[in-house]
């Protein structure tokens, strides 16, 4: 195989050698404000009202298919609400509102995932989600009528609706007080800057770097993985991106060109769990997301450092066995007894593209699960802007626009648009030029413009060192990053500014 070939890879990064970037690429209300601004209910389900979603959909879907063909007032659309409305009436009794979301092809009840019920009732959230409908909240207190008014709204089409001033308006029209049509909700955290939460994610990440160099030990002596072990490191991470989000990011940039796939595993959990936090708090999606992510490249442990390492260009026989290092994977870790199952469909299909070109196939092809999705994008960024032995390191920015420039194609554009809001365009720990030619490192990503990043400055137009201090560039409006620029070429060690 050429180094052509390596370059273009399955992910559709472009990359020096081998593969692409990623190596290419009763419930309780929580109270917590939507993407809109508006008050949402946060809500943690039973395990008995997560089963009963499914009735709950099934009766959705019919009701909304009758009541396209036939009136409101038809015997056979009446029926329908009546029959739908026992359903919310069990959720309101049991002191509960029912809400609904919409992502990307994956439905939550509350913030808990339901995988399962995103693939039986694939076609009505791609309708719902046709229409504008993101999310769909029947608050306590919904009459059968009003009920019937909501109905109406939900069976328009996107014709009907845009004919109508959009569904907000069409809402609002019907007079719904006790249903909800909006926006799917993306969950966002303040940045934390205590000294005990750094110590707390610190620990949280060497844990997890201890967690994998055990498994790559472990696996290459043909011994078992206590998934006991996994599951206490991972339920780390998983507490500190909830509540440390950026104190973890900061991490996710450490890098370590002789042990490149332990910290690139940790650094994928955790850039995982952060763009997974966006989407929803749901512990146990989140705890799979972890699983997932951190567990993703274990399929490598029994393929030879020699050809992992290999600095020229692979042969067809070594690039086949390169790529069967999901399903390799996939096989370990359905092995592990007690590990999530829902993990092993990460682990699969981290490199199956966003358009299904990726590996391995699948006949037919079908969209990757919104968390393979998830670690597909952290596991490329942080492939690009890695050093290994075939592959140079790209800047911070670099990546961040391959990672645009792939959305669609390779990664998923939606998950993409929220990575980067995630991080700006100049994650944490880029070094960076400014328009006054001081030299900084980014600390934080800024307040709302993803250009404009809290910087630390080092240096002097003269390259110079100062005595550090921070600005943030979101006030700061007179000062602007010219570009990034790579530690390694300055004998920067970012490290020791952080």
């Amino acid at each position: 195989m050429s180094d052509t070939e390596r370059d273009a890879g399955t992910q559709g990064f472009p990359t020096e050698a081998r593969e692409p970037a990623s190596e290419t690429l009763g419930g309780v209300p929580d109270e917590h404000r939507g993407a809109d601004g508006g008050s949402h209910a946060g809500l943690m389900y039973s395990s008995r009202q997560v089963q009963r979603a499914r009735e709950l959909l099934t009766r959705l879907y019919a009701v909304r298919r009758t009541a396209r063909f036939y009136p409101i007032d038809h015997p056979a659309t009446a029926d329908g609400v009546r029959s739908l409305k026992a359903v919310i009436d069990r959720y309101h009794e049991e002191g509960v509102d029912v809400e609904l979301a919409f992502f990307e092809g994956e439905l939550l009840l509350g913030e808990q995932l339901l995988p399962e019920d995103s693939i039986l009732f694939d076609q009505l959230i791609r309708e719902l989600t046709g229409i504008g409908a993101g999310s769909l909240v029947f608050r306590k207190g919904l009459t059968l009528d009003e009920l019937s008014r909501s109905v109406l709204v939900l069976a328009a089409d996107s014709f009907e609706v845009e004919q109508n001033g959009g569904l907000k308006r069409m809402a609002s029209e019907a007079g719904l007080s006790h249903v909800e049509v909006g926006a799917v909700r993306v969950y966002e955290q303040p940045p934390s800057d205590t000294a005990e939460s750094a110590e707390a994610a610190r620990e949280a990440y060497t844990g997890a770097l201890e967690l994998v160099r055990e498994i790559d030990a472990l696996i290459r002596r043909n011994k078992v993985v206590s998934s006991g072990r996994v599951k206490g490191v991972v339920r780390s991470l998983v507490d500190n991106v909830l509540s440390n989000r950026y104190a973890m990011l900061e991490l996710a940039g450490l890098k370590s060109y002789d042990e490149y796939t332990f910290y690139h595993s940790a650094n994928v959990a955790i850039l995982g769990l952060a763009l997974g936090s966006m989407v929803s708090n749901d512990y146990r999606f989140m705890s799979s997301l972890g699983t997932g992510a951190l567990l993703h490249d274990i399929g490598k442990m029994t393929v030879g450092l020699e050809v992992l390492n290999k600095p020229g260009a692979l042969t067809a026989e070594e690039w086949a066995l390169v790529r069967q290092h999901p399903v390799r994977g996939a096989e370990q870790a359905a092995a592990i007894p007690g590990l999530d199952r829902s993990a092993i469909v990460i682990i699969l299909e981290h490199h199956m593209r966003f358009d299904g070109s990726g590996y391995p196939s699948r006949t037919p092809r079908r969209l990757q699960h919104l968390s393979s999705r998830i670690v597909a994008i952290a596991d490329a960024y942080d492939a690009m802007t890695s050093r290994r032995s075939y592959s140079a390191a790209r800047v911070q920015d670099e990546a961040m626009g391959l990672l645009a420039q792939s959305a669609g194609t390779a990664v998923d554009p939606t998950l993409s648009r929220m990575f980067v809001s995630m991080l700006g365009v100049y994650p944490p720990r880029s070094v960076v030029r400014l328009s006054n030619g001081h030299t900084a490192i980014v600390v934080r990503p800024g307040g709302g413009d993803i250009t404009r990043p809290v910087v630390r400055v080092i240096a002097d137009a003269d390259g110079n060192m100062l005595e550090s201090r921070d600005v943030d560039l979101s006030e700061e409006t007179a000062l602007t990053i010219g570009r990034s620029l790579d530690p390694a070429t300055l004998n920067i060690d970012v490290d020791e500014f952080l």
